[in-house]
């Protein structure tokens, strides 16, 4: 910490300019191309980079912070968390743009404790969070949580970095066991007085999103504690910015006067606050601008040369074929794939059930990005395109009424409007679960909660009190998504390999997969 005596400016009479730059949840995206298909896209920080150099050029006094969730998301740092590189790509890529401080994201823990700690430890700036602790202490583990710094002839500016508190309910236990994931508004309120006695300015990073429209107030995400920040914004005092993340949303607002700012994810956007300040006795934020800017349409090319070995590397290793597909395993549309039984599905659900050796699985269609590949040879690429999370698969034991209840959940993603199925917006469609090994009936002209009309296993009725193992990822497996029967229980089986990875160990075993639907389940109306 820097000395703690506030400064004096040199010239009170003067307004003093703060620009405060920001991306989040980047997910390891440098370069600017899609690596499922090679193809070309305008995001990516290589992108960013030049708004970045053309803002501290026209600006005196730059502050730049990220909101986390960096190196997992990407090929690049899925081959570095996996296989491993001696630098991690993102971070250097960070060093390079001279990030002035970073706050860690639920998905950093993903690939282990040695990947984040090498991740922090080359890192040039404070990578780091108040609310996640030493187990039993209020003491942060990874740095202090925040940071100071000294604006030229202006304010002393604190940076606080706070996460969601939910990561244990997502992650796996023994990377996280020596820690405490304490409320971040608790921890807010009790470090923003301290910083104020430190800075002039405190600015807070949250690893979170917002849980209610921040002008509405209408509820837009799940009130379990995963997202906290129309709290924030709401009930805190003594903060001058706000910089959110998680939810990969794009939010440019002002809450109570507080400049408020959400910039997407993948380096998609840039999201700018400008703060003018004057000082009087103290330093006080006469007005605020809060704003998302586009990527630029050229990219850092010195930027790319410097990560230019790491991608070709992931590029090669992304080239090696797997095997070969008879027919097409492809989902052209993602409400279609919700909707309909498909090859992509029924192969996903087919691998966790021959490792798992469970009797049902569950599995989703994560994006609308996701879309799998056609007849030929399939690529590495083909199937990190579409299991594009860091989880791994676990057994438990369900009754037959808690596995209707988990279809019963899921089928309230759907709604009918003019006769035609759309999207409730009660559930995100990548916690819309499809299974596996039950055939079973979802019948939308009933009301949510009561849509199950068939349920059926090996042809005979589901039984409410008999006990069925079945298999979900270790995000299900916390109880996210409001499949809540998974709380408290113990897995009976976990299989620690990556899922992705056991889907193309699968492919690679039969050298030939062919399509095959088999009528096991349907959604009428």
């Amino acid at each position: 910490m820097k000395n703690s005596k506030k400064k004096i400016p040199l010239n009170t009479h003067e307004v003093l300019n703060l620009t405060i730059i920001t991306t989040t949840d980047v997910h390891g995206y440098i370069f600017p191309i899609d690596y499922t298909t090679k193809r070309p896209v305008n995001y990516g920080l290589a992108r960013i980079a030049p708004l970045i150099e053309k803002i501290r050029k026209e600006n005196k006094h730059v502050l730049y912070f990220d909101g986390g969730d960096t190196i997992q998301g990407s090929p690049l740092e899925y081959y570095n968390g996996i296989i491993g590189n001696e630098i991690d790509p993102t971070i250097d890529a960070m060093n390079y743009l001279k990030c002035d401080a970073m706050t860690i994201g639920n998905h950093d823990f993903n690939f282990g404790r040695k990947v984040l700690d090498r991740a922090i430890a080359q890192a040039n700036f404070p990578f780091t969070s108040a609310n996640i602790v030493k187990k039993d202490t209020k003491d942060p583990f990874f740095g202090k949580g925040y940071a100071i710094y000294d604006i030229e002839d202006g304010p002393r500016v604190a940076y606080l970095a706070l996460t969601t508190k939910l990561i244990p309910f997502w992650e796996e236990p023994e990377y996280i066991s020596d820690l405490d994931f304490l409320d971040p508004v608790d921890v807010a309120r009790e470090y923003i007085p301290m910083l104020k006695k430190m800075a002039d300015l405190v600015i807070v990073g949250y690893h979170g999103g917002f849980e209610r429209d921040p002008q509405s107030g209408e509820i837009i995400s799940e009130l379990n504690g995963e997202n906290q920040g129309y709290e924030m914004a709401t009930t805190l005092e003594g903060v001058s910015a706000y910089i959110f993340g998680h939810q990969h949303r794009t939010f440019s607002t002002k809450v109570k006067e507080v400049p408020v700012v959400m910039a997407s994810s993948h380096g998609k956007a840039l999201g700018r606050i400008d703060l003018k300040l004057s000082f009087d006795g103290k330093w006080n934020v006469k007005s605020s601008e809060v704003q998302i800017i586009d990527p630029s349409e050229r990219s850092d090319k010195e930027l790319l040369h410097r990560e230019r070995p790491f991608q070709i590397t992931v590029q090669k290793w992304l080239d090696e074929i797997i095997g070969e597909s008879l027919g097409d395993f492809y989902i052209e549309d993602v409400m279609y794939g919700r909707t309909h039984e498909t090859a992509l599905v029924n192969l996903i659900n087919d691998v966790q059930l021959y490792y798992s050796g469970a009797e049902i699985s569950a599995t989703s269609i994560f994006s609308p990005e996701v879309h799998g590949w056609k007849k030929g040879m399939i690529r590495r690429r083909d199937v990190m395109g579409v299991y594009i999370f860091s989880n791994t698969l676990k057994v438990f034991e369900l009754t037959g009424l808690e596995i209707r209840d988990m279809i019963e959940h899921s089928a309230s993603y759907f709604a009918l409007c003019d006769k035609e199925i759309v999207a409730s917006g009660d559930l995100a469609g990548y916690k819309y679960l499809i299974f596996k090994g039950i055939s079973y009936t979802i019948d939308l002209t009933k009301p949510s909660g009561s849509r199950i009309v068939r349920l059926e296993k090996d042809g005979k009725k589901l039984e409410d009190n008999k006990k069925y193992t079945i298999a979900v990822n270790s995000y299900q497996a916390g109880g996210n998504g409001g499949y809540t029967m998974f709380i408290g229980k113990k897995p009976v089986k976990e299989i620690k390999t990556q899922i992705v990875e056991l889907i193309i160990d699968y492919i690679k075993m039969k050298h030939t997969i062919e399509p095959r639907i088999e009528d096991y389940w349907a959604v009428i109306f």
